[in-house]
């Protein structure tokens, strides 16, 4: 028989943690856990450390090439470009504080309507920069027309002799490039500044000229040609008619009066000075000469509807993207235009009509 223990023998047993968990699983698999957690401690330590940069970025602004001011016209356009040190972002995007749209980029172009002081916004990822830009009011502006506004002028005769060489020219300052062309069909397109015709037949004729490739400014010239004068015959037994003597004159005979003669206007200038109206450009009394001041003539559109000219225009003043199609006059026996058929694009722009 074993013999028997004391009393005050205690029995120590070592505590281990999970001991019943370790029993059960492997010990490779709970140290691959708990090395996990501890590099997903270190990860989450080192982006809550990390801060975003914001010291490394400028704005630039130039209204030329390398050339900086601190104020700037109304209507100048004006270069705002991120100086970052970091050549790989183009995350930016750029308020400009006059209400206008966001725009995005690394450089971007910009012009102030108003003068008055603007605080210009550049934002990337959460750092963001801010400068006050100063627009003033420009010595030589004018509040309505400007130079953009300015129609070439074409320097040239408006009346011509058939089989006789005439020529006209255009002057425009800063003009770089001219387009010419004969309001017909298959008509030939000259480029220079300066342009001859000699035209075969009598008739009128309407020139055309775009300068810049501007074609919102297009002008027209009319040109009267008259029948030209027979050559006296190359010979040298020609003889010149004798000079007429002046004989009494009889006494005039009252002519009848004239009526007011009406400018012509082909079916393509009407529709050009139509679109003249959507740009603001020109209004229905301008139209006054061909409609022989009846401005409550017919207006057709596209077949269907009908209108009077005084309206029609008004419905169409600075609608820029109604586009007309095509444009035939009805005109009575002295010329003036009485009814306008106008076929327009109803796709292209909707809800006018």
């Amino acid at each position: 028989m074993a013999p028997r223990k004391p009393e005050n023998e205690r029995k120590v047993n070592s505590f281990r943690p999970f001991g019943k968990i370790a029993s059960h699983v492997d010990p490779m698999v709970l140290y691959t856990f708990l090395g996990l957690f501890v590099a997903s401690l270190i990860l989450l330590a080192f982006q809550m450390d990390v801060k975003e940069d914001c010291t490394n970025t400028n704005i630039v602004l130039s209204h030329k090439q390398h050339s900086t001011g601190k104020a700037y016209t109304v209507g100048e356009v004006i270069t705002f470009h991120a100086e970052s040190a970091d050549k790989k972002s183009t995350d930016f995007t750029w308020e400009f504080g006059d209400s206008s749209a966001n725009v995005a980029g690394p450089q971007v172009y910009h012009a102030f309507n108003k003068a008055g002081s603007y605080r210009v916004t550049l934002t990337s990822g959460k750092c963001s920069w801010n400068k006050e830009v100063i627009i003033v009011t420009g010595i030589s502006e004018t509040p309505v027309n400007t130079a953009a506004d300015i129609f070439p002028v074409i320097e040239g005769p408006a009346e011509a002799l058939a089989g006789r060489a005439v020529t006209f020219v255009n002057k425009t300052p800063n003009a770089r490039s001219w387009s010419w062309r004969l309001v017909q069909d298959n008509a030939e397109t000259h480029t220079n500044s300066s342009v001859t015709y000699t035209f075969s037949t009598p008739g009128e004729r309407t020139l055309s000229l775009i300068i810049n490739d501007d074609s919102s400014h297009m002008v027209l010239k009319h040109i009267s040609v008259f029948p030209g004068k027979a050559a006296a015959p190359a010979s040298d037994n020609y003889t010149p008619a004798p000079f007429p003597v002046d004989e009494p004159a009889a006494a005039p005979i009252p002519a009848a009066p004239e009526k007011p003669r009406v400018p012509a206007v082909s079916d393509d200038e009407f529709q050009y000075m139509l679109t003249q109206v959507t740009n603001k450009q020109k209004n229905a009394a301008d139209f006054s000469k061909y409609l022989c001041d009846n401005l409550g003539a017919r207006v057709l559109l596209n077949d269907k509807e009908t209108d009077n000219f005084s309206h029609f225009c008004s419905r169409i003043y600075g609608k820029k993207k109604f586009k007309i199609e095509k444009v035939n006059l009805v005109k009575d026996e002295n010329g003036c235009v009485k009814e306008i058929r106008i076929m327009y694009d109803k796709k292209g722009f909707l809800g006018i009509f």
